[in-house]
């Protein structure tokens, strides 16, 4: 069995989460753990959202977006397809 763990720069855009999905591929017939954490500079946006909520309540929603953009456009670029489409529609 591997183990595999990215995060950080690994999966900061979809070229990256690309380049994750090509190494994953090298090992067809293993059994494999793979664990993903935040993306690119994700935990910092959280920090500065924690930060917010004693500092700046105002700018909580704001924080928030970025995150959320930040993700959907990785999403978009990697499956530009309908039911991303609706996804986005609905504000999910």
């Amino acid at each position: 069995m591997r183990v595999f763990k990215f995060g950080g720069a690994s999966v900061k855009d979809a070229a990256a989460v690309k380049n994750v999905a090509a190494i994953l591929q090298l090992f067809p017939n293993e059994k494999l753990v793979v664990v993903i954490s935040a993306m690119g500079k994700t935990t910092n946006a959280l920090e500065r959202i924690t930060e917010a909520t004693f500092s700046n309540r105002a700018a909580i929603e704001s924080l928030i977006a970025e995150i959320k953009k930040y993700h959907f456009d990785i999403l978009e670029e990697l499956f530009n397809d309908s039911i991303f489409q609706a996804m986005k529609r609905n504000n999910y």
